[in-house]
C-alpha cells in the first residue's frame, strides 16, 4: 500500500482545480535581508492544503496532522492555529513565488524578495577634462555589495535622462555622453537603491573646454562715419573656456595689440580700416574672428546762410544763399526747425542753395537754416533770423466819441508795422502830439471837432491815416441820494436821486445789481416804483434794507451816486422779562426788560400797575426780594413810536423766593397794561 505522503500528492493534485479564489499572502517583512527570518500567513486558516515555493511543496497540511518535505525540514515552521509558515535564515535563491493552497477552497500568493544591503558605491569615468565635440564621456558606477540594483544619474541636483547623445547601459551602471558640450559641464553623482537601501557616490566633476564661439564687437560711440580728431574703442567677446587670447588686425595686418580692447585716439582719415579681432583657445585649438569696417572722414567745415544788404521789405524780391564749404551734394532748408517746401511765392534755385521770395510777405518772417549733405555727413547752419519789414496797415484810434466839460479825453492809436510805426495827432487841423497816445486840455463846448492820428514806417516809407469825431457836452456836476422822511417798516418811503447838469435818463441799483423795475418778478416780499427821479417803496419793510445807487447816464458815461444804506426802522416785535435762577439766599432781585426792535427802545417800569409814575427807567429793575407784587415794562422805540408792555408777578414763598405768572385773562383786565398790546402814540 502507498504511504501517506503518495496518498497527500495524490489528493492535493485531484483538487487543485477546484480553488475557486486567489488571496493574498502577508509577509512581516518584504523584501528582506538575507539570513533574516520570516513569517508568511493568510487572512484564513488551511485544513487540508499546502505551502508551496515556485510550486514545488514545502508543506502538507492535514487535519490534526502536516508534512514537511525534506528540502525545507530543517529551515521552516508550520503553524496550524493560523496557518502561517516561518522561513529561518533566508538566502537569495529563497526570493520566488510562495502559494498557499487550501483544497476546494482558495488560493494566496506572495512574491518574496531576499536581498543585500547595498555598500561600497563608486564612480569612476574614463576622462574629466573634454573638449566639446570632441570628446565622449564615460563614466561607470560600481557597487561593491548589493543586488537587484537600481541606477539613477545625477547632474548636480538634476536627475539625467537617456536621449539624443546621452546613453545607459549595462542595466544603468555605465553613463555614456557622445562628442560632449558645454553643458555636460559639472557633477556628477550615481545614485544605487534596491528595496532595502540605497548609496550615492562622490561626486565626479566634468570640466569642459569650449569656443571660442559667439563672438561679438561693440563700437563706442556708434557712428556710421566718424570725423576727424574722435575718439573710438572697440571691444570684443567671444564664449570660451578657457577665456581665448585676443589679437588684433586691420586690413589683414596684425596689430601688437592684445586683449578685449583696442583704443583709437584722435583719429585721422589714415585711421579707415576693416578692424578685425581674431580668438584662439589654447585648449580646442579652435580659431573665431569678428570684424567692422571704421570709416573716417573730415566734415565740411562752414556752413550759414547770406542774406543781401538791403533790407527786407513787404512786397519786394528778396533772396537767401546757403554758403558752404567741402564737398555738398544736396541742400535743403528750415524754417522755424521744420521743411521749408516751395510754394508760388517761395521758389529754390536748381541745386536748392538759393530760395527767393518772390514778392516778400511780413509772414515770411522766421529763422531760417539750411542744411547741407553729402555721401556720409551733413551739417546744419546757425539759424538767420530774416525779419520783414511791413506796413504801417490801417491805423485805429481808441478813444471816447463823447466828453464832457472840465474833464481831460485820451485817445490812443495802434497799426501793425515793422518796425513799429510813429504817430502824430492833429486836432481840427492842428499837430497836437507826436507820440501813440494824445491827451487833451480840459475841455469846453466849444472844442468838439475831428482828432486824426496818422501812422508811418521810416523803412517802408508808408504812412496810413486814421480820424475819428469828438462831440464835448455839458458836464453832469453831481449824483446823490436823498430823502425827507425816516424808513419805518409797512410804512411808504421814497428815495429821490438829485441830479445837477443835463442827463439822459436814470436807473437804479441795489446791492450792485441794476434794480428790476418789474417789483413783482423781482422780489414778492417788495413793492416799489419809479416816478420821475424817485424811488418809491409802497411800503418799505425790512426786505427792502440793502445798499442802493443812482446812476445818471449822458452820452460820455454813466455818474453813479454815493452809496446809500437803507435801514428799516421796526418794532418793537415783542417784549420779553426775564429772571434769573433765585434762592432763599438772595437779598436782590433783578428783572431784565428786552425787546426786538430798530433802535432800541426806551424802557419803564411800572408796580402794581400804577401808571401814573414809573418806579424805574432802563432794560434792568433791581429791587430787594422782599418787595413782592406784579411787575410791568413798558418798551418804547423812540423812531416808530410803537409802546408794548408785558407784566410778570413775583411773590415770596415761605421757604424761597419765587417768581409767579398771571394767567392770561387777569392781564387782559388791566386796561393800560394789556400785554403784548402795542400802543400807537400821536
Amino acid at each position: 500500500m502507498e504511504s501517506p505522503l503518495v496518498f497527500a500528492l495524490i489528493l492535493f493534485t485531484t483538487t487543485f482545480a477546484a480553488a475557486t479564489s486567489i488571496q493574498k499572502i502577508h509577509a512581516s517583512e518584504n523584501p528582506l535581508p538575507v539570513g533574516s527570518n520570516v513569517t508568511l500567513f493568510s487572512q484564513d486558516n488551511v485544513t487540508v492544503g499546502a505551502w508551496l515555493f515556485d510550486n514545488d511543496i514545502i508543506v502538507l497540511i492535514f487535519p490534526g496532522n502536516t508534512i514537511i518535505t525534506n528540502n525545507w525540514i530543517n529551515r521552516v515552521a508550520f503553524n496550524p492555529t493560523f496557518s502561517s509558515l516561518t522561513i529561518n535564515s533566508v538566502q537569495l535563491e529563497d526570493s520566488g513565488l510562495y502559494t498557499l493552497q487550501a483544497v476546494n477552497s482558495f488560493r494566496a500568493q506572495l512574491t518574496l524578495s531576499v536581498q543585500v544591503p547595498i555598500s561600497g558605491v563608486t564612480l569612476r569615468a574614463n576622462a574629466t577634462n573634454l573638449v566639446e565635440f570632441n570628446d565622449t564621456a564615460v563614466l561607470t558606477c560600481s557597487v561593491l555589495n548589493g543586488s537587484s540594483l537600481s541606477y539613477v544619474w545625477l547632474k548636480g541636483s538634476s536627475v539625467v535622462t537617456a536621449g539624443g547623445g546621452v546613453q545607459l547601459s549595462d542595466g544603468g551602471a555605465t553613463l555614456t555622453m557622445v562628442r560632449v558640450t558645454r553643458y555636460y559641464e559639472g557633477s556628477f553623482r550615481c545614485n544605487v537603491s534596491n528595496g532595502l537601501s540605497h548609496e550615492s557616490s562622490l561626486p565626479v566633476y566634468l570640466n569642459i573646454s569650449y569656443g571660442p564661439s559667439n563672438t561679438m564687437m561693440v563700437i563706442m560711440p556708434m557712428r556710421s562715419t566718424y570725423i576727424t580728431g574722435s575718439n573710438i574703442t572697440l571691444s570684443c567677446s567671444a564664449d570660451s573656456s578657457p577665456p581665448a587670447m585676443i589679437q588684433w588686425m586691420v586690413d589683414g595686418v596684425y596689430l601688437n595689440n592684445f586683449g578685449p580692447h583696442l583704443q583709437l585716439e584722435t583719429v585721422t582719415e589714415s585711421n579707415s580700416g576693416n578692424y578685425q579681432c581674431v580668438f584662439h583657445n589654447t585648449v580646442t585649438l579652435r580659431f573665431s574672428s569678428k570684424s567692422a569696417m571704421i570709416r573716417i572722414m573730415d566734415p565740411p567745415k562752414y556752413v550759414h546762410v547770406e542774406a543781401p544788404m538791403n533790407p527786407a521789405i513787404e512786397g519786394y524780391s528778396y533772396k537767401l544763399t546757403c554758403n558752404a564749404t567741402g564737398t555738398v551734394k544736396h541742400v535743403y532748408w528750415m524754417k522755424n526747425g521744420e521743411l521749408l517746401r516751395e510754394d508760388n511765392t517761395t521758389v529754390f534755385s536748381s541745386d536748392n542753395k538759393t530760395v527767393t521770395f518772390n514778392p516778400l510777405k511780413h509772414n515770411d518772417t522766421g529763422h531760417y537754416q539750411c542744411v547741407a549733405i553729402n555721401a556720409l555727413w551733413n551739417m546744419t547752419s546757425p539759424p538767420y533770423m530774416l525779419l520783414v519789414n511791413f506796413g504801417p496797415k490801417k491805423p485805429m484810434i481808441h478813444g471816447p466819441a463823447f466828453a464832457e466839460t472840465g474833464q481831460y479825453a485820451v485817445f490812443r492809436c495802434s497799426a501793425m508795422s515793422m518796425p513799429p510805426s510813429q504817430f502824430s495827432w492833429w486836432f481840427n487841423g492842428s499837430n497836437v502830439a507826436n507820440s501813440s497816445v494824445f491827451t487833451t486840455d480840459v475841455l469846453s463846448l466849444n472844442m468838439s471837432g475831428e482828432i486824426t492820428c496818422k501812422a508811418y514806417n521810416n523803412v517802408t516809407g508808408k504812412n496810413v491815416t486814421k480820424s475819428k469825431m469828438l462831440t464835448v457836452i455839458e458836464a453832469i456836476g453831481s449824483v446823490m441820494i436823498t430823502n425827507n422822511t425816516v424808513p419805518i417798516n409797512t410804512e411808504n418811503f421814497t428815495l429821490t436821486c438829485d441830479v445837477i447838469g443835463p442827463y439822459d435818463m436814470i436807473y437804479w441799483m441795489k446791492d450792485n445789481v441794476h434794480l428790476n423795475m418789474t417789483h413783482s418778478v423781482a422780489d414778492p416780499h417788495m413793492s416799489y416804483h419809479i416816478e420821475n427821479n424817485s424811488l418809491h417803496f409802497t411800503p418799505v419793510t425790512l426786505h427792502n434794507e440793502g445798499t442802493y445807487q443812482c446812476v445818471a447816464t449822458n452820452q460820455a458815461g454813466p455818474h453813479k451816486s454815493p452809496k446809500y444804506m437803507l435801514l428799516v426802522n421796526y418794532g418793537p416785535l415783542s417784549v420779553n422779562i426775564s429772571l434769573p435762577y433765585l434762592t432763599k439766599h438772595d437779598l436782590y432781585v433783578s428783572l431784565t426788560c428786552s425787546a426786538d426792535s430798530r433802535p432800541d427802545c426806551d424802557f419803564h417800569w411800572f408796580l402794581n400797575y400804577e401808571s401814573s409814575a414809573a418806579v424805574h427807567m432802563g432794560s434792568v429793575i433791581t429791587f430787594l426780594a422782599t418787595n413782592q407784587g406784579n411787575y410791568t415794562c413798558k418798551a418804547t422805540n423812540p423812531v416808530t413810536n410803537i409802546t408794548m408792555y408785558t407784566t410778570k408777578a413775583f411773590t415770596v414763598t415761605a421757604h424761597a423766593s419765587a417768581l409767579r405768572f398771571p394767567s392770561q385773562g387777569g392781564l387782559l383786565v388791566m386796561g393800560l397794561f394789556a400785554l403784548s398790546v402795542p400802543v400807537l402814540f400821536s
